[in-house]
């Protein structure tokens, strides 16, 4: 039953360790025409590298029968060999040119179509991998990935090419000193596959390990300020050393079984030229071979057990490259949850939503919605209300469409969401979250992010809209302030003031506050409470929040509990009703937030 285990375990990392080379291919197929001809290219380089040797074997050959009649062929044969140098040299230079070329247009491409690749993908996957975990995903996958296609071009394909040469040549010129190549071939291309089957598994573990050191070391930069409120530099000090001592281990222990394996391999190497050499002089010395052909093939054969042992080092790396090569290639394979496949482009909205019979779970299992209905009427504003993991930010969500629902539709003027064409829909809507997102640039860019093609004055003209213009102007920079990695430099309101001018300038036709007045004070939340109202007219309006007090003016409200709508109507129907749920929230609001009149 063990060795059982132990077989179909050996089976699985061979299939792994297997899956670099299909991976490989399957990343390389954008220059598939450039390879093509590097391929045939380095072929006829290498063929012509024969040339050498054997002009070598004919000097010596005719050496042993010298006649001075023969001094003119003796200078063709050198000045033919120094002309074969030349053009070696010639096309070699062209050959580099032809790959740096490739290498450099590959190390362009692929972090564009990574980066392409992860803001296409669904939010359900960036819920699942840390920040960390995606960027050394990629930086490590890219490097395998140019790395190992510079070692096809400038090490595996001339090796291939020489062994194969080489192997035809000895059969032609006396099949035994063949045997010694494909004997010693045979035993190290088993070791070799022995080793790697060996310590796939550690390397596997250290990658793992790579991505989670990555992502301890970015949390704990982008969170510093709370480890050092909290004091807490040396634990994480502490994890992200232990995850690296980790890695050590693993790379200690990987490298020094593959060394012991490289010295083996070396006498292996070893054995085999004195083997060939051996086998060489004894047919010299039965005259079945020429000396000049003994010279012939022992350089040969130096080049094809040096090539040997090159090929196995490459495959080391090859299989050392695998698991950073595999991740990337499932990265790019990588499906988004959510499809594009609408064919409806809107040109204009109304913005009126609707969920009908809505259900919705998260793929730990968490069911959200159940059987939700739910009527957002166009141009009017519409609270969400209730306690917290009824559902409210799904909703928003479901209605971004960064989800689909599981069963049900979500309407957008009649239209199902997954009917319209992503993008089409999307620019119509706008959302100032709770931790409004802000990029280290400038203020007026930060602005301006929705609409590139902004001028200044329409960036003025958003920012006194949000109420945000009177901070701006006394900063020393004005909108030229870069505010820092998620603006550490700005406050918690001037954050969310500038999340709002942001969404008044794309000018969305429907506009979601998810909880943007939550973490303020009572001077910031009433200024964010006049920007809502000067921005309300012809927009339809969502707003989220736990403080009753700021969504008071709403048209209409929902109070959300459990995946379903259980009460809607306007503030003083629902505060007038007995036992409902929205009073009972009012209740609990601390010196009557919210005034019941």
């Amino acid at each position: 039953m063990k060795k059982d285990k132990e077989k179909n375990k050996d089976k699985n990392n061979n299939k792994k360790n297997n899956k670099i080379f299909v991976e490989f291919f399957q990343l390389i197929k954008s220059y598939k025409k450039s390879i093509i001809f590097l391929f045939f290219l380095i072929v006829f380089l290498e063929a012509l590298r024969l040339i050498g040797p054997y002009i070598l074997k004919l000097i010596i050959d005719e050496l042993l029968i010298f006649s001075i009649d023969k001094l003119n062929y003796f200078f063709l044969l050198i000045l033919a060999f120094f002309v074969s140098l030349i053009i070696i040299s010639i096309i070699d230079y062209f050959k580099d040119k032809k790959i740096f070329d490739v290498l450099l247009k590959a190390e362009y491409d692929l972090p564009i179509k990574c980066q392409k690749k992860l803001l296409e993908l669904d939010l359900s996957y960036h819920q699942k991998e840390g920040t960390g975990d995606k960027i050394t995903k990629i930086e490590r996958g890219v490097f395998k990935f140019i790395d190992l296609l510079g070692t096809i071009f400038w090490e595996l394909l001339p090796v291939a090419f020489q062994l194969i040469s080489t192997s035809v040549i000895l059969l032609f010129i006396d099949y035994r000193l063949f045997i010694p190549l494909l004997f010693f071939s045979v035993i190290l291309t088993i070791l070799n596959i022995r080793v790697n089957k060996k310590v796939y598994p550690t390397r596997k573990q250290r990658y793992k390990n790579y991505e989670k050191a990555s992502g301890k070391m970015v949390q704990s930069i982008i969170n510093v300020g709370t480890v050092q409120s909290f004091c807490q530099q040396e634990r994480e000090l502490g994890e992200f050393r232990s995850l690296k001592k980790s890695i050590l281990d693993d790379e200690t222990k990987e490298w020094s079984y593959i060394l012991r394996f490289a010295n083996l391999r070396e006498i292996i190497v070893g054995l085999g030229r004195i083997t060939f050499l051996t086998l060489g002089i004894i047919l010299v010395a039965k005259n079945q071979i020429s000396i000049g052909t003994l010279v012939f093939v022992i350089t040969l054969s130096e080049k094809v057990f040096s090539s040997i042992s090159r090929a196995y080092r490459l495959y080391d790396r090859f299989a050392e490259g695998s698991e950073g090569i595999n991740r990337l290639s499932a990265l790019l394979k990588t499906e988004s949850t959510v499809e594009n496949k609408g064919k409806i482009k809107l040109k204009k909205t109304e913005g009126e939503i609707k969920f009908e019979n809505v259900g919705f779970v998260y793929e730990n299992g968490d069911k959200v919605l159940s059987d939700f209905n739910l009527h957002i009427p166009s141009g009017a504003m519409t609270a969400l209300v209730g306690p917290s993991g009824g559902g409210k930010t799904t909703i928003v969500r479901l209605i971004f469409r960064h989800f689909d629902p599981v069963s049900g539709r979500v309407l957008l003027d009649g239209y199902n969401l997954k009917d319209l064409e992503l993008f089409s829909f999307r620019k119509f809507f706008s959302i100032v979250p709770q931790e409004v997102d802000i990029f280290n640039s400038t203020i007026a860019e930060n602005i301006s992010y929705a609409k590139r093609s902004a001028t200044f004055k329409e960036v003025e003209a958003a920012a006194k809209i949000a109420n945000a213009a009177e901070f701006i102007e006394k900063l020393p920079d004005k909108y030229n302030t870069v505010v820092g990695e998620r603006g550490v430099r700005l406050s918690g309101g001037q954050r969310q003031r500038i999340g709002i001018a942001r969404a008044v300038l794309a000018d969305p036709k429907v506009l979601v506050f998810d909880e943007a007045t939550s973490n303020l004070d009572v001077e910031s939340e009433k200024l964010i409470q006049e920007a809502i109202s000067k921005i309300a007219k012809d927009k339809t309006i969502i707003v989220i929040a736990h403080r009753l007090s700021t969504i008071k003016m709403a048209d209409k409200i929902v109070v959300v509990e459990g995946g379903k709508a259980v009460e809607e109507g306007m503030h003083l129907q629902l505060v007038n009703k007995k036992d409902g749920l929205y009073r009972r929230l009012i209740n609990l609001q601390s010196l009557g937030e919210i005034s019941q009149d």
